[in-house]
């Protein structure tokens, strides 16, 4: 009976005990480093200085350019992809490549929703 116990309760701690695997001892060397903060800051002044990082590439949030596109014609063009099966699902390993033909529907649908009309 005792070793039907024991059995148990090893069976009911195995899971704290397997969350506590480092085999490469990550946790042991997180928060040690050579350097003080004060030489890696007087490090980062001397690079700016030297022209190797710019004053306001640390801390700064990078802008990209202003959409050209409206809302309705990035909704259409989504849709269409979705329709056409180019869009790539959750889980996918390798991405979805549209053909050309598939490409220009895409941007057909887009000038659409901009009220623009394809000729030919």
């Amino acid at each position: 009976m005792k070793r039907i116990h024991l059995f148990i309760a090893l069976l009911a701690a195995a899971p704290a005990f397997a969350n506590d695997i480092d085999p490469l001892g990550l946790e042991r060397r997180a928060g040690v480093s050579a350097t003080s903060r004060a030489q890696v800051v007087a490090e980062l002044r001397a690079a700016q200085a030297a022209g190797q990082l710019s004053s306001g590439e640390i801390g700064v949030a990078f802008t990209s350019e202003p959409s050209t596109k409206t809302r309705a014609q990035v909704v259409a063009e989504t849709l269409e992809a979705a329709r056409l099966g180019v869009l790539a699902s959750r889980g996918d390993i390798a991405p979805v490549i549209a053909t050309p033909a598939q490409e220009r529907q895409i941007e057909l649908a887009g000038l659409r929703a901009r009220g623009y009309t394809a000729e030919k």
